[in-house]
């Protein structure tokens, strides 16, 4: 697989940090100039979408850009000009035209700077110039507009304070947007026709769509978001320095925050899904408590809910820069080859024309604020600001709202990157894995969804099933070698709290009965409910219908079983094949061999364990003969009375051993260790093999 890259270009299209200071300063401008924040801020988002949109429309190679995707970049052209021509015509009419057209004069230089320094340091970059170099034509840049600053101030009728005010402010927010400098962007190749086959193999690829949209939407959100906090900075805190102070504050105390949840998150091997929907839950949060603490003024509550929002969208874009690697590796799943540069050129712009949209609707919202005050001003802004917030907040609402769905719907867990890694891996060896390549072709590229009612349903449940951990230091996981775990049964009780407390991920073995609705109804009427009649009977058998066995089901289903078909040797061959094939892709196996036979009451013991069905035990052979390596079986004792999980001492299976008497060790092994964590005394006969 080629080089991976780095970097977070790709959500990072229009609100860099450095962007933010600008936006921040024009608002101030607008302030000093004519009394109207927010006006500076439109004017401003309205020059940077115009030089967006523009670099979007440069000629490029044929087939990247789409024709839907240049109707929608001609609509939106056409609304930033009625956008513009609405604020032209507006406020020279409303204003003194000189103060108005002075404002448009340091909101243009602000706009063309960092256009400028872009360019200028793609030359040095190409050029291979030294760093020195490189800041003294950076810092070039931004003296070539002070001469027309100054001009344009001094011959303003403002007092010769507020004019150095906003001299200084202009090279504060140059510093702030230089440093640190953008990375250059990637020059793509020439758009092959490779490249477009493989654009439209992507289209297939399921997880590549999802992520697509989680990512477009967290962009577009972000404008908006960003646009909403610095926008209230610059209403609610008058002076300069301030309104950067707390601007500074609030853009790296947020960064640290971010970070610290994700190193916390890393240490723990958190699933990044889990992580996404972390920073989705807080940005959400922090807009709707932006919300309503907006109808009791008070800035400490409107910052910290601004902050919230900040901390929330900075997560989401670390998860997503995160992600962005392991996409990589699902577009070469997907293709079958590591995609050329045309492809990571065409999704850049894809970014690009979300973030061009999130700007301007924001730009839609900073208009009609203004349109709406033209009249109104002089005025407090910052009640103005409140008065009109959902022209900002409810897309910004809804945006997250949709990345958080697009979010649920993403198919990779922890366990599916970690599997897209090791086959990656395994390809680079010139090794192949058919099993691990079919599990990961239904969930990459196969329409497939997340189960999260089961989890929801486990985490509601383990408050009543409080248990602790023990012996997990003997549990030591091989990343080539999956295990089998083996626990007793106690009737409903040891899956229940192995499945809510195992902390491996797993596929357990389930009795047939148990996934299919019409067997589960026979099973549960002739067996729990045999003794029931009447209208009783019929009220059971409605709701078993109805209600237990689909719901039954749809829990087997979302645990991912492997059904097991005791009474039907042919079948049961089924079973193994399937445990081996998940054991080859990766996957860890939880099963329950106890026999309810062998007990005088036919039912499974509450204390110790029962005899074993000893078949089980076909997976290491099987598993042994098809991959020359031999499984780890690991022992797990539940106890309902001391309310424990306990890992005893593993024994690997021994391929050495003809396999009726290695069946025999293992069987005697895992129960005796079983047996042992209970306090029981047992005959162990497998004991003379040991475990580990």
């Amino acid at each position: 697989m080629q080089q991976e890259k780095t970097g977070s270009s790709a959500v990072g299209s229009f609100m860099t940090i450095g962007t933010l200071y600008s936006y921040l300063y024009c608002m101030l401008a607008s302030n000093v100039v004519l009394s109207l924040p927010i006006l500076g801020g439109a004017m401003y988002l309205a020059g940077r979408t115009a030089m967006l949109l523009g670099s979007f429309r440069v000629p490029l190679h044929e087939g990247i850009v789409t024709k839907a995707q240049r109707r929608a970049g001609t609509a939106l052209l056409i609304v930033l000009l009625l956008l513009v021509l609405a604020l032209m015509t507006v406020y020279p009419i409303s204003l003194a035209s000189a103060d108005f057209w002075r404002l448009g004069g340091i909101v243009l230089c602000i706009v063309l700077r960092p256009s400028l320094s872009r360019y200028v340091l793609e030359r040095a970059l190409l050029n291979h110039k030294k760093t020195m170099g490189i800041l003294l034509r950076i810092c070039g840049v931004q003296l070539l507009f002070l001469p027309l600053l100054l001009l344009m101030l001094l011959l303003s009728p403002m007092e010769r304070g507020a004019v150095w005010a906003l001299v200084g402010g202009y090279l504060l927010s140059g510093i702030l947007e230089s440093f640190p400098l953008d990375r250059m962007r990637d020059r793509a190749l020439p758009f092959t026709e490779q490249d477009r086959q493989d654009m439209e193999n992507l289209r297939s690829a399921h997880a590549y769509r999802i992520f697509q949209g989680v990512l477009l939407g967290i962009t577009a959100g972000l404008q908006i978001t960003q646009v909403m906090t610095y926008t209230y900075i610059a209403v609610t805190a008058d002076a300069l320095i301030l309104c950067m102070g707390i601007a500074l504050l609030c853009t790296y105390a947020a960064s640290f925050l971010a970070d610290q949840v994700m190193r916390r998150a890393r240490a723990q091997k958190s699933d990044p899904n889990f992580l996404m929907m972390l920073g989705l839950v807080l940005w959400l949060y922090g807009i709707i408590l932006f919300v309503r603490a907006l109808d009791t003024p008070g800035m400490v509550e409107d910052y910290l809910s601004l902050a919230l929002c900040t901390v929330g969208a900075t997560v989401c874009v670390r998860v997503a820069v995160q992600l962005t690697q392991d996409i990589r590796r699902v577009e070469a799943f997907a293709i079958g080859h590591d995609p050329g540069s045309g492809v990571d050129f065409a999704q850049q712009l894809r970014v690009d024309f979300a973030a061009l949209a999130g700007q301007m609707i924001a730009l839609v919202g900073l208009t009609m604020i203004c349109i709406f005050t033209a009249t109104d001003f002089p005025g407090d802004w910052d009640q103005i600001f409140r008065s009109f917030s959902p022209l900002l907040t409810l897309p910004a609402l809804s945006l997250v709202v949709a990345a958080m769905v697009y979010s649920l719907l993403f198919p990779l867990t922890k366990q599916h990157i970690e599997k897209l890694r090791r086959y990656t891996q395994l390809q680079q060896e010139g090794r192949s894995n058919g099993a691990l390549h079919d599990q990961l072709e239904a969930v990459v590229v196969q329409r497939s969804l997340k189960h999260y009612g089961i989890k929801l349903i486990l985490l509601i449940l383990r408050p009543l099933y409080r248990h602790r951990i023990k012996g997990r230091e003997n549990v030591k996981l091989d990343e080539d070698t999956p295990c089998v775990f083996v626990c007793n049964h106690g009737e409903i009780y040891g899956p229940v709290v192995a499945t809510l407390y195992v902390p491996y991920s797993f596929r357990p073995w389930v009795a047939y009965e148990m996934t299919d609705k019409q067997a589960v109804i026979d099973h549960t009427m002739n067996g729990s409910f045999q003794n029931f009649t009447g209208w009783k009977r019929r009220a059971l058998h409605f709701l078993m219908v109805h209600i237990g066995a689909p719901f039954l089901t749809w829990v087997m289903k979302s645990v991912d079983c492997i059904p097991v078909y005791h009474d039907n040797p042919r079948k049961l061959m089924q079973t193994f094949r399937e445990t081996t094939a998940a054991m080859e892709a990766g996957d860890n196996i939880l099963l329950f061999p106890e026999n309810a036979d062998t007990s005088a009451d036919h039912r499974y013991v509450h204390e110790g364990v029962s005899e074993f069905f000893t078949g089980f035990a076909m997976i290491g052979q099987l598993y042994s003969g098809k991959t020359g390596k031999c499984p780890l079986f690991v022992p797990l004792y539940a106890d309902k009375k001391q309310r424990t999980i306990t890992f005893g001492v593993p024994t690997r299976y021994d391929a050495s051993i003809p396999p009726n008497e290695e069946k025999e060790r293992l069987c005697d092994y895992l129960r005796g260790e079983m047996l042992r964590i209970a306090g029981l005394k047992t005959e162990n006969k497998g004991t003379e093999y040991g475990g580990l």
